[in-house]
């Protein structure tokens, strides 16, 4: 059974937002355009501090319940830490290339041709 705790649900909370904030400012003119960065900045720095506090924390308790011999190491971490760098990668790698080429796309407006109706 997989538990889903309190820090996975707010990091979806702020990324969801962070990306619904970051996709209706790219469209404004001027500098408030670049407030995205900082947007992306802040949800990063949560992110970051959440991941090192409660890990902080697991490290901690495990030292505290397990003071001995029979010392239980968590590998599962590199697999974990590898997932999330492939998947912000991916994000990332996905989020520009969809700024690139569809959202700064330089767009005209064109006449529509005329329709000679006769039926």
């Amino acid at each position: 059974m997989v538990f889903i705790g309190v820090g996975i649900i707010t990091l979806c909370v702020v990324w969801a937002l962070a990306i619904v904030i970051c996709v209706l400012l790219i469209r404004c003119k001027g500098t408030l355009a670049y407030l995205t960065i900082v947007i992306l900045a802040v949800a990063s720095l949560i992110t970051a501090a959440l991941w090192i506090k409660f890990k902080h924390d697991q490290e901690r308790k495990l030292e505290l319940e397990l003071k001995g011999d029979n010392i239980i190491y968590d590998y599962a971490v590199i697999g974990r830490t590898a997932v999330l760098v492939v998947t912000g990668t991916t994000l990332i790698v996905g989020l520009l290339s969809i700024f690139k080429f569809h959202i700064s796309e330089y767009h005209v407006a064109s006449r529509l041709p005329a329709w000679n109706n006769q039926y």
